[in-house]
């Protein structure tokens, strides 16, 4: 490999960290670190290829490099680690796949030059990035996003793939693609498209499931929207059949010229049509329902809800998303209620924006012993309920969660920055 190959391959590979890494950081930090993880490389190919020529530098130049890209990906990644494991090991695979292609071509029809080969692999390489950038990273980013479970299968089979792609890819860089083993690689390079397109035809499969979950959980908080609609119409109907007698009795006050005892009589009625009116909390609609709905769960389980709700009509997020979100939260605040064993529950929500920022605090009476792991809660064998959901949800707007517990409460908080503030009206209700 020239001098030159080399001062573009590895700033290369930090841009398809950028385009591959859902990373934890801002752009561009994430930039600043890809680049300087770029620069380590450069200097590492070329104190070997001052040094160390031959097979040594091939196989310790990209044993060197390699490390670099897995610690940084890793490093890098706001994503669990077979997810993380799954991308740099792909792209591990099309890379020396590339490699591979590049210096058989070079034999066929450069008469195996080593400049004419690392050309190919930077052209190769350059369209394989542009074209990933361009159709199919928004594709995949949905996917990541929508799948949370079913990534370890996936993982290990792409880290044994990997391991052999490796073995084929640098035994026949060593000997400069002479004699390079064609028929074994094209049957294994088969054998990657075939396992990769049942890959993503499950995580296709796996991405719907995850969608259809959500759907459902959407639908059933419309549908008991929809039963607290009709106790709230049959309560109504029934003031409505008894409105007569109410007129009866007033007109007898009337009558007899009883002018306190009609006044008293229509403030008791005007308190039981009170009862009835359908008290909105916000004018986000997805809100208002999941709140309702919640709301008057707990209040069947003796929990007492506060809100405080300073939000707009428009919060900026997609409607399956603010379920996901919302409906978690106030689900694991009920249970988190319920399973604390105390007489006195409540839950208090605030829901807000602030300085382009829109936040969901959930707080909620709970037991003593909950236990985290990596910051987030745990269940006896599992993670908590629906905690999965709310982080990935919350990640798709490069939002942050947060769990903790103080004083024998749960505290959740969820912030997601937003480009515009919206006006904002005020509801406090007890």
């Amino acid at each position: 490999m020239t001098p030159a190959a080399i001062a573009i391959l590895y700033p290369l590979h930090g841009a398809a960290i950028m385009l591959l890494c859902r990373s934890r950081f801002g752009r561009r930090k994430t930039w600043a670190i890809c680049m300087i993880g770029a620069f380590l490389q450069v200097a590492l190919a070329l104190g070997f290829y001052v040094f160390v020529q031959g097979k040594a530098w091939i196989y310790g130049v990209f044993s060197a490099t390699f490390l670099i890209i897995i610690a940084e990906a890793f490093f890098l990644s706001a994503e669990d680690f077979p997810q993380t494991m799954f991308i740099a090991m792909t792209y591990t695979q099309a890379f020396l796949i590339i490699t591979f292609l590049s210096g058989v071509l070079s034999n066929w029809m450069f008469h195996g030059t080593i400049k004419a080969a690392s050309w190919l692999r930077t052209i190769f390489h350059i369209a394989g990035l542009l074209a990933y950038g361009t159709a199919f990273k928004e594709k995949f980013e949905a996917i990541r996003r929508d799948v949370v479970t079913g990534w370890w299968p996936m993982c290990m089979l792409s880290v044994l793939y990997t391991a052999y792609v490796i073995y084929i890819t640098m035994t026949a860089q060593a000997e400069y693609f002479h004699n390079a083993a064609l028929m074994p690689f094209l049957f294994l390079l088969a054998a990657i498209l075939t396992s990769y397109a049942v890959i993503f035809h499950t995580i296709h499969y796996m991405r719907e499931a995850a969608i259809n979950s959500q759907m459902e959980q959407r639908q059933t908080i419309l549908i008991k929207k929809i039963e607290i609609m009709e106790e709230a119409e049959e309560e109504n109907r029934r003031l409505r059949h008894d409105f007569r007698h109410h007129m009866r009795s007033i007109m007898e006050y009337a009558k007899n010229g009883e002018t306190d005892q009609i006044l008293s009589y229509l403030e008791e009625y005007d308190t039981e049509i009170g009862k009835t009116a359908r008290k909105r909390l916000c004018t986000n609609s997805i809100i208002d329902n999941v709140l309702t709905v919640y709301g008057n769960q707990a209040e069947k389980e003796g929990i007492k809800v506060i809100y405080a709700i300073t939000t707009d009509k428009d919060a900026g997020i997609k409607a399956v998303d603010m379920v996901a979100i919302l409906a978690n939260l106030m689900e694991n605040a009920i249970h988190g209620c319920l399973e604390s064993g105390k007489e006195q529950m409540d839950i208090r929500v605030q829901i807000g924006t602030k300085a382009g920022k829109f936040s969901i605090a959930v707080d909620n009476t709970c037991k003593d012993n909950i236990y985290f792991k990596n910051g987030l809660p745990k269940r006896k064998k599992r993670r908590g309920i629906g905690i999965s959901s709310i982080v990935k949800s919350v990640e798709k707007y490069g939002g942050n969660a947060d769990f903790r517990t103080g004083e024998g409460r749960f505290i959740s908080r969820i912030i997601i920055s937003q480009k515009q503030i919206p006006v904002q009206s005020n509801h406090s209700i007890n």
